[in-house]
């Protein structure tokens, strides 16, 4: 096994240049287990040897026969399977019988060498048309006293002891502009009342439940409560907000609203205290660690844990093409392999389509990043660049702003965006231009903030952005670490690196098309975007009845999943937006 890996290592680096050691390896891996998949079934081989049968008993048409090719790699007749993907051109390969096909690795590979998608997320290759992930959860659960409830928001009985020790209110969205407004309420442990009915409609009682304030999720700017009384020693979490409900915080009053109740994860909302399970007499906890005396009152508080699993299936994209037996004779006059091109074109289709849906799920968490922290510490990286007269601008009017898409494909609500240039007399052009790089900075490491798991590394942008970045590149008074060129010695995707990110340029995305996205690439073993090929490409060759020419299909399986919890926080868009294009380039 070790032998064969590196064998798909050394063809892999030789074949396609692929030298970077975390792609190499899932590649390896990849091409490891599609040559025990694809073990090609010849006669005189066990069927237990191959996926392939060979049942002895069709009647009529024969045995079917697997093709064998030459063997490029191997300097002489053999197999050959798998080696080049060239092996059905050449004029000795043997055809098998019934339909062509031919080994997918060599198109995979290619496939997974140019598709710049695969740079900006980790790849798990699927072992089959559907994997099950696993998530586990550690939520602050039963109380210190907890004896019938100790891990989800049903717990029956007297007193707090018995309930969770903190909830959030997913759905009850406080804006940072009410913040700021209530900000003096807003306080830990202000007390907090929930006005809800038991009951049906025919016997509703109103109670009143009572919680603490302990702050507002990093993570979806949910409010989070410290429970104290449910105002009924037989009502759980649940019962509470199984209708409409009146959230009061001091002077803050929310509407009438179906709020969802939650358990607080304590890897993802850090709250402080608790370790300090000793309460005063107005049952307020302390930040401080506890005296001896305290200590001896009683155990910690409980942190329980929770699993989840998300199934995934495998999507696949399938293209055809075809050529005439009339090309087949005439293309080689001119030196073109006509199949092997409408095969290359397939296989850039198929590359595309993988590129974009990436592509397309990282902007759009990336929005509902942005989202969040708008909400949560009124944090907006949009830029807009105006003049004296212009103070500000819709978000609505920028260029982007249609393209400007959450995960559920709507635009996100307008708002108002400052413009950033405030001393027009020591504003130009290129001080604008490095303003777009400051953003993008503070954007990585406002991914780092909130995600906990490291800062950006990637950018992804326009050729009008790009333009920008490189024309400031070495702006001297303000410099910034980056390896922008602007020769275009670089490639048409990757252009060079700012302040530690890769910076990487779609040429599908429009001049007026603004986005900036910036991102982390995670391991695979933490929260991101992961892109898990289940067949890469596959391609089968048949002969069309009517006309007597072939005909080809690319077929690829994959998967692009968000993998762990809150995978959004991996990403950040933005947009840029300028009175005129001359404020840009």
């Amino acid at each position: 096994m070790i032998n064969e890996s590196q064998k798909w290592s050394s063809i892999i680096t030789e074949e396609y240049n692929v030298k970077n050691p975390e792609k190499l390896s899932w590649m390896t891996q990849y091409a490891r287990n599609h040559e025990v998949y694809e073990a090609m079934q010849t006669q005189g081989v066990n069927a237990s040897n191959g996926i392939y049968s060979t049942p002895l008993n069709t009647l009529g048409a024969g045995n079917p026969m697997m093709p064998v090719g030459v063997g490029f790699n191997k300097g002489g007749f053999g197999t050959g399977i798998g080696d080049t993907g060239a092996d059905f051109h050449n004029p000795l390969y043997q055809v098998g019988s019934g339909d062509i096909p031919m080994s997918t690795l060599s198109m995979s590979l290619e496939i997974a060498a140019v598709t710049i998608g695969l740079e900006l997320v980790p790849v798990i290759p699927a072992p089959g048309p559907w994997a099950m992930l696993t998530y586990q959860d550690f939520p602050y659960a039963g109380g210190k006293l907890g004896r019938l409830n100790e891990t989800w928001v049903d717990g029956k009985g007297p007193g707090a002891e018995n309930k969770p020790i903190y909830i959030k209110l997913l759905n009850l969205n406080v804006p940072a502009t009410e913040k700021a407004t209530h900000a003096a309420d807003f306080v830990r442990n202000t007390s907090v009342t929930v006005a809800y009915t038991l009951g049906d409609s025919s016997d509703e009682v109103a109670k009143d439940a009572k919680f603490k304030f302990i702050g507002f999720s990093r993570i979806d700017n949910s409010m989070i409560l410290e429970v104290v009384d449910l105002g009924d020693n037989n009502a759980s979490i649940a019962d509470v907000f199984s209708k409409p409900v009146t959230v009061t915080v001091g002077a803050y009053k929310s509407a009438a609203t179906q709020v969802r109740p939650d358990l607080v994860s304590s890897a993802a909302d850090h709250v402080q205290g608790f370790a300090n399970f000793f309460k005063d007499e107005e049952g307020n906890g302390s930040l401080d660690p506890m005296t001896r005396a305290q200590n001896e009152t009683g155990v910690g508080n409980t942190i329980g844990t929770r699993i989840f699993s998300k199934l995934v299936q495998m999507g696949a994209y399938e293209v055809t093409g075809s050529v005439t037996r009339q090309q087949i004779q005439d293309y080689p006059l001119y030196g073109i392999d006509v199949i092997g091109k409408v095969l290359e074109a397939l296989q850039n289709r198929i590359s595309q389509e993988i590129n974009n849906r990436i592509l397309d799920r990282v902007f759009k968490l990336g929005v509902e990043n942005y989202k969040v922290q708008k909400d949560y510490q009124a944090v907006d990286l949009n830029l807009f660049l105006g003049d004296a007269t212009h103070t500000s601008m819709q978000l609505s009017n920028f260029s982007a702003y249609r393209k400007y898409l959450g995960i559920d494909g709507k635009v996100v609500a307008d708002t108002t965006i400052a413009s950033a240039v405030k001393n027009t007399a020591a504003e130009n052009v290129t001080t604008h231009q490095r303003r777009i790089m400051s953003r993008v900075l503070a954007a990585a490491n406002l991914i780092a903030n909130v995600s906990r798991w490291g800062r950006g590394n990637w950018v992804v942008t326009n050729t009008q952005v790009l333009s920008a970045l490189q024309d400031c590149a070495a702006f001297v008074v303000a410099p910034m670490t980056n390896t922008l060129v602007q020769d275009g010695s670089k490639s048409l995707y990757f252009a060079g690196s700012l302040a530690g990110l890769n910076v990487y340029v779609d040429p599908y995305m429009t001049w007026e098309d603004t986005r900036i996205c910036v991102g982390r690439k995670s391991d695979g073993n933490t929260p991101g975007v992961v892109f898990m090929p289940y067949i890469l490409a596959d391609t089968v060759q048949t002969i069309v009845e009517g006309t007597m020419a072939p005909k080809l299909l690319v077929n690829s399986r994959f998967a692009i999943v968000d993998a762990g919890f809150h995978t959004e926080q991996n990403y950040y868009t933005f947009m840029v937006q300028a009175l005129d294009d001359a404020y840009l380039i």
